[in-house]
């Protein structure tokens, strides 16, 4: 009996290291070479697995370019949702509201650092693929739904300014903390990681509380812990 799990649990490792292996090499196609140009059978050639295993596990195209996005944003496989990553639990906990801003600015540009160079591939997949442009549309609406409950905390605190609504300030946060927002400046505009992080910093305070300083130096005043899970 101890044969048979042990046995069964080498194949699920085996299958598991397989998916990602395949997950791993169509994450570096898409980015090198985009949606439309990347191909199962250069999947499979590059994850070194024969093209029907691509599709007995993944099925279709677009719906492996989803796990590839699910997995660059979570940053490893066994990742919770980000609603239940310790970093969140903290921002919506915090009593402070400078604190909860600045702890979901230094996680969340994270996920936009791992997953932002997928996008051009993502909005190509949704214009031909229903299936990939529900999924887009849906991940969209959760990035407001999350951006809301942090803006909802932060409105309990009393940090929001006189007269900005939560609804606006959810606005503004989700037109400012967003992938193209972060691409436009990192890429396009050449900017470092760290500087789009402390400007988004500076920029959401000084929109949401009215608060003005240099994003740098507030963010590095915080002295917080910046590596939770």
């Amino acid at each position: 009996m101890e044969n048979v799990k042990g046995i069964g649990t080498s194949r699920r490792d085996r299958a598991a290291a397989t998916r990602l292996r395949i997950v791993t090499s169509a994450h570096e196609l898409f980015v090198e070479h985009g949606y439309a140009a990347t191909t199962m059978e250069g999947i499979a050639a590059r994850a070194g697995v024969a093209v029907q295993t691509v599709y007995y596990t993944f099925r279709t195209k677009g719906l492996l370019l989803r796990e590839v996005v699910e997995h660059a944003g979570a940053g490893r496989t066994d990742a919770p949702p980000v609603d239940e990553r310790p970093w969140m639990s903290e921002a919506l906990g915090s009593e402070s509201g400078d604190r909860a801003l600045a702890v979901a600015v230094e996680h969340g540009v994270d996920i936009y650092v791992r997953a932002a160079p997928l996008w051009k591939s993502l909005h190509a997949a949704a214009i031909s693929d229903p299936e990939v442009d529900t999924y887009a549309q849906a991940m969209a609406a959760g990035r407001r739904a999350g951006m809301g409950r942090l803006v909802a905390r932060l409105d309990s605190l009393g940090y929001l300014r006189e007269g900005l609504t939560a609804d606006r300030a959810t606005d503004l946060v989700f037109a400012l903390f967003s992938h193209e927002t972060f691409l436009a400046l990192t890429r396009d505009a050449q900017w470092t990681t760290e500087e789009y992080k402390a400007w988004l910093y500076s920029t959401l305070r000084e929109q949401l509380a009215g608060a003005s300083d240099t994003g740098r130096d507030a963010l590095r005043s915080l002295s917080y812990e910046t590596h939770i899970s």
